[in-house]
């Protein structure tokens, strides 16, 4: 007899697979170009934002910003939750890093992209964090520069870097005994090389005035998105609370909460908020925050870095 989360798991395919003539002519397949004229081939000063939970898209785009120091641009770095809005429309150039989470750019990244001021003709790139080679990765970053050719951005380029995955899914049980982690050593000198390649290709493609098209790949992954996969994976998801005697109340899993769905003033978590990016679990230092999936607890990203004794490698810009 299946159990529950193999039950859901078929439902899903299931219905993907009914969908997919339905789907195989969606508008969001349309393609993704600029409506505007971009407003200048000169980049001064760039912003340069990411969402990040575990790293990697954080020092991606760090050593991003590092590069195109050394281009001579002036660039403000960020979490995009710390970019002050009232001045986006004095940069020169928007950059916008994200995970790629259930197969697209998450509704809170794409949420913020909506919040923007109308960007008249500013040039815009994106850029994906990914943690396996079938995470539907060219399809979020191009979500990011849909929302962005929305807000009158003129799209440039988007890019891709691959990493050792953080989805506690992954390893869950005896998994992280059982399964071979190929990927461990990424992102490694070829991917901060690739990443800095990138930061001067949009640079280049600036200074040439010539904006970019992209269009969505119908995916067995794109349809999925259509059927709501968080909330599939949030009902395989038993238990999810804070510990108040471990908790060293030193606000972590607020900071890295997207949705509020965390109160430390009560030590509750809002199961209905949530999003399930997993944020909490992965960054908690004191292991106080408890997730049950499939009978089994789940271990954040931290502890399965100490646990398989892996070391993330650091680009030489940041090592300082």
């Amino acid at each position: 007899m299946d159990n529950r989360r193999d039950f859901l798991k078929k439902s899903a395919l299931v219905s993907a697979g009914l969908a997919v003539p339905a789907l195989s002519s969606c508008a969001c397949l349309d393609t993704i170009r600029a409506k505007v004229p971009m407003k200048t081939r000169q980049v001064n000063s760039a912003l340069v934002v990411w969402y990040s939970q575990t790293g990697n898209t954080r020092r991606y785009g760090r050593l991003m910003a590092k590069t195109m120091q050394k281009q001579g641009v002036k660039v403000t770095a960020c979490d995009l939750r710390e970019a002050d809005l009232g001045k986006i429309g004095e940069y020169d150039l928007l950059v916008v890093g994200s995970p790629v989470f259930y197969y697209d750019a998450p509704e809170y990244v794409q949420q913020w992209v909506g919040s923007l001021p109308v960007l008249a003709g500013m040039p815009v790139a994106a850029y994906v964090s990914f943690g396996g080679p079938e995470g539907n990765q060219y399809n979020a970053a191009c979500s990011i520069l849909e929302r962005l050719v929305q807000k009158q951005g003129v799209p440039v380029a988007q890019k891709a870097f691959m990493n050792l995955g953080s989805y506690p899914l992954s390893w869950a049980g005896d998994k992280i005994n059982k399964t071979p982690w190929k990927h461990h050593s990424l992102p490694d000198r070829q991917t901060y090389g690739q990443v800095r390649e990138y930061a001067r290709y949009v640079l280049q493609q600036v200074a040439k005035g010539q904006p970019a098209e992209f269009s969505k790949k119908l995916t067995l992954r794109e349809i999925s998105t259509y059927f709501g996969p968080i909330w599939w994976t949030k009902r395989s998801i038993e238990k999810h609370y804070l510990m108040e005697d471990q908790c060293i109340a030193c606000g972590t899993c607020e900071e890295k909460c997207p949705s509020g769905a965390i109160d430390l003033a009560d030590y509750s978590v809002n199961r209905e908020a949530c999003v399930l990016c997993f944020g909490c679990l992965n960054n908690c230092p004191a292991q106080a925050v408890y997730m049950q999936y499939d009978g089994t607890r789940l271990i954040g990203f931290q502890e399965f870095l100490k646990a398989k004794k892996i070391k993330i490698l650091e680009p030489a810009e940041l090592k300082s």
